[in-house]
């Protein structure tokens, strides 16, 4: 979808300005362009509940999905835009970048995850036991970003990278918020596992802007085994891979 397409569709509004209000009847998704805007809900129990959305979160899928009415307060945290998408623009979008129905379906289903009622039961939990080809849990390496940046320690099978979710609260092992000043790195953007060969690299499903490794992008899916000082792209955040701790 063209650019100057999103411009028409997009919406500025002033620190403190109500977006929606909780009841309210509309049909559009709301994706937040630029600045913050905060979800505020009261709770049948008279808890309230408070998120923070930033660029790239959005709200609102269930009043364009279904039909039904806004279940919380939208309100400007800050001077924000705004692209809000109505059922026949939502559509287009969609048929035009399958990568962003994955993203949104990730983080439908990543909320109810977070909300949903645990189930509990007086039996213990059944342990699978580990295959004796499990990987070992000795495994070492770390990721420093660089020009002398943080330095992310490697542990485990399976390492997240990615960025911390304020809305699910979903934070992946390496979070690289603080480090990637331009938003370019996905909530959700690859994921390094650990085999008897090392430690590889693949980028998930729906992340935007790419995974590089030595300059070379990664098909999604695609793994890539990580040899000592190679360097790797996530978006514009660029890490050199060193295999001790």
């Amino acid at each position: 979808m063209a650019t100057d397409v999103f411009k028409s569709l997009t919406v500025s509004y002033k620190a403190g300005e109500r977006i929606v209000a909780a009841g309210e009847r509309g049909g559009c998704l709301f994706v937040v362009n630029s600045g913050c805007v905060r979800l505020h809900r009261s709770g049948s129990g008279g808890d309230d509940v408070s998120r923070l959305l930033e660029k790239g979160d959005f709200f609102g899928e269930s009043a364009l999905l279904e039909g039904r009415p806004y279940g919380a307060d939208a309100e400007a945290e800050t001077d924000c835009e705004i692209v809000e998408l109505g059922p026949s623009v939502f559509q287009r979008l969609i048929e035009a970048n399958p990568e962003f129905a994955v993203r949104m379906m990730r983080k439908m289903a990543a909320r109810r995850e977070v909300f949903a009622p645990v189930a509990t039961t007086d039996e213990p939990p059944e342990v699978d036991a580990a295959p004796e080809s499990a990987p070992t849990s000795a495994a070492t390496g770390r990721l420093v970003v660089e020009g002398g940046g943080a330095v992310f320690p490697l542990g485990g099978e399976q390492v997240l990278v990615g960025r911390y979710d304020p809305v699910t609260e979903i934070q992946p092992e390496i979070d690289l918020t603080g480090v990637d000043t331009k938003r370019s790195v996905s909530r959700r953007h690859s994921r390094l596992t650990y085999s008897k060969e090392g430690w590889k690299v693949a980028e998930e499903v729906g992340a935007l802007n790419g995974t590089f490794v030595n300059g070379v992008r990664l098909a999604p899916g695609q793994q890539a085994l990580l040899r000592d000082g190679d360097v790797i792209s996530f978006g514009m955040v660029r890490v050199v891979f060193r295999e001790k701790g």
